[in-house]
């Protein structure tokens, strides 16, 4: 299940998306563990419990989990070989099954797409910088070598090519509207096309009065805020320096700003303070630790050019990228002929039955444990729905055709940001007018008593009752959510109009950290859920309306965020060149703004926006009843659209 905190998604009290709370998504934690005891079963629900303990479906549910899970998967990272094991493991499983079809795409079951894995540091001769002084007296310029790794280092947040840039002081490259602080508004725009000189930190960070938290790093001290927040006031480069007080003058390591997965264009650089403290001399007349601490003892900004100097030079960035593969097999649909009590099923209509197999390989910036490197076993997230989803195709399949057919798609890349799914949805196997629904598996292994989270139940007509009766004989209990959007892959298919249902069985510690290990999934549980899911699926594969789709409005009530809302939906599959929409939220502030799926949005407000993350930032800099003018660009042409955001969700 994603979890991306630089993206904005917040798990366990609800999701944040870009000023979009998701429709009340919310990750339960230890389902059933206070909980009303559930009515004692009846003998039909008594004779599913026995059922669950069927041996042969559990051992395959175990050996499959036990496998995926296993050290030698490498946590399923993109570009591991265990990834690619994994991709193998499931397209076997899916070979191996009488009555599956595997040539969907192509000439096998696997759907290929790039995805950039890192960002690492070019060869060193193609990496140069250099200070350029003003010209004196005899019209000749001071030219300061800079060193690479001792002087200089670029940062993986930023992008590569050639530069040669007027500097500006930008102090410590914070635009706070609460704080009634901005170190950009002395510049009168002279940060444009410019290399921002930001220091580290925020001013008065060890005051305990600060407006900035006091002593306590703000939300604005984050190196990758700043970075946002430059890039919204169309700098061309920025340029950090650590504080003038800090201890030593170490260069930053190469991902500290960030791993590079946006992209960005503009370089982002860290220079030593003595490097920059000359031409910060020249311009104030007094040095940079003099300039830091006036601006921190009148908390008034200081910002200013840097009169002549230049920083020129050039930064090489390789992205690496790997191709990820999703995993397709079909059970073709048999139709069935209109009856008295309905039209005829069109065998060409499908349903969708997916789980993400990837997961987060040694960690990274998604794990719940930073820092760690260690192997981030996912066996709940998601082998458990990797090895239900083959489970449930083994079982339909052999019961022979239904009227609908059923596509069963493992997707990868859900852990960057449901690119697998995104890719999917814009190259169906299937035409997505045909598909009646998705159901989708993620993190189905820790059942707890007879909880069970469906979420979706509000995006189709007749799927609650489906949900409602199904859990009822199968002797289940289901927390609904109503909303189509959440991390993980049916927001993809929801986005494009496809009623979906995600089933899920709640976080728990163990989530995104390197204990999510196999002997701790209930597979009796997942016997039983299986059950479940595969009357699901029958189901909608049977009955002889398809759902239709219901835009679900976000529920009305605050959260606690600290965004205004906004409701736009992300499309993490089109980075780069604004940020790019898959959709917007029923009834908020952006779908009555005029802004549609598809839509790039490239300005909010003064700020220009590159990505998720500028957006972020410029949405902070805005309060609820704001109305603020968003431009896009649909379909190559530029449209301006005004926006009155909600209070925070």
């Amino acid at each position: 299940m994603l979890m991306t905190p630089v993206h904005g998604w917040r798990l366990a009290t609800g999701v944040l998306v870009a000023g979009f709370f998701v429709a009340g998504w919310s990750l339960p934690v230890g389902l059933g563990a206070g909980s009303p005891e559930a009515p004692a079963a009846g003998p039909a629900v008594q004779d599913r419990l026995q059922a669950a303990g069927d041996p042969e479906t559990l051992a395959r549910l175990r050996q499959g989990v036990e496998w995926l899970a296993a050290p030698e998967r490498e946590g399923r990272g993109p570009g591991t070989q265990g990834i690619e094991a994994a991709a193998d493991w499931v397209a076997e499983q899916f070979r191996g099954i009488d009555g599956l079809q595997t040539r969907l795409v192509g000439d096998g079951p696997f759907q290929p797409f790039e995805m950039t894995l890192e960002a690492v540091l070019g060869p060193a001769e193609n990496n140069t910088a250099e200070l350029v002084g003003p010209a004196d007296a005899e019209g000749t310029r001071r030219i300061v070598p800079l060193t690479l790794g001792r002087d200089y280092t670029p940062l993986a947040a930023g992008g590569g090519g050639a530069f040669d840039l007027p500097l500006v002081f930008a102090g410590y490259g914070i635009t706070a509207p609460t704080e009634k602080y901005d170190d950009y508004s002395p510049l009168a725009g002279t940060a444009k096309s410019a290399a921002v000189v930001v220091l580290r930190q925020e001013p008065q960070k060890d005051d305990p009065h600060s407006v900035f938290e006091g002593n306590q790093a703000s939300q604005h001290a984050a190196l990758a805020r700043k970075v946002a927040n430059a890039s919204e006031h169309e700098a061309a480069a920025v340029v950090f320096c650590n504080d003038a007080d800090a201890d030593g003058d170490a260069l930053m390591d190469f991902a500290r700003a960030g791993e590079g997965s946006n992209a960005r264009t503009m370089p982002v650089l860290h220079l030593r303070r003595s490097v920059v403290d000359e031409a910060v001399r020249q311009s104030f007349g007094r040095p940079l630790s003099d300039v830091q601490r006036g601006i921190d003892a009148a908390l008034e900004p200081a910002s200013r050019p840097l009169d002549g100097w230049r920083i020129r030079g050039r930064v090489a960035i390789d992205r690496v990228e790997t191709t990820a593969r999703n995993v397709l097999a079909f059970l073709p649909g048999k139709g069935q002929a209109a009856t008295a009590d309905g039209a005829a099923i069109d065998p060409r209509e499908i349903v969708v039955l997916g789980a993400h197999y990837d997961h987060l390989g040694s960690g990274g910036p998604n794990s719940a444990a930073p820092g760690e490197r260690a192997i981030h076993h996912g066996a709940d997230d998601n082998a458990s729905g990797t090895a239900m989803l083959v489970e449930i195709a083994r079982r339909l399949a052999a019961a022979g055709p239904l009227p609908r057919g059923v596509l069963f798609v493992a997707f990868s890349g859900e852990e960057r940001g449901l690119l697998g799914s995104g890719h999917y949805a814009a190259n169906a196997a299937v035409p997505l007018a045909d598909t009646v629904a998705m159901v989708n598996l993620d993190m189905v292994g820790r059942l707890d008593g007879d909880k069970v989270v469906v979420h979706g139940t509000g995006t189709g007509t007749g799927l609650e009752q489906l949900v409602d009766r199904l859990v009822a004989e199968h002797g289940l209990e289901a927390a609904k959510e109503p909303g189509g959007f959440g991390p993980s892959d049916h927001a993809s298919f929801y986005a494009q109009k496809v009623p979906v249902l995600h089933v899920f069985t709640g976080s728990h510690v163990d989530y995104h950290r390197p204990t999510d290990t196999a002997e701790k999934i209930n597979y009796a549980g997942m016997v039983r859920l299986a059950d479940f899911v595969t009357d699901v699926v029958r189901d909608l594969a049977m009955q002889q309306a398809r759902p239709g789709y219901i835009e679900v409005a976000a529920p009305a009530f605050a959260r606690g965020g600290d965004r205004p809302y906004f409701g736009s939906i992300p499309d993490f599959g089109k980075p780069g060149g604004g940020y790019a929409i898959s959709g917007v939220a029923k009834d908020s502030p952006a779908a009555q703004g005029g802004l549609e799926g598809g839509d790039r949005i490239v300005r909010l407000g003064e700020s220009a926006i590159t990505n998720l993350e500028d957006f972020d930032s410029a949405l902070r800099k805005h309060k609820g009843g704001d109305t603020v003018p968003v431009v896009v660009d649909r379909g190559g042409a530029e449209v301006t659209l005004n926006v009155t955001l909600g209070p925070p969700k």
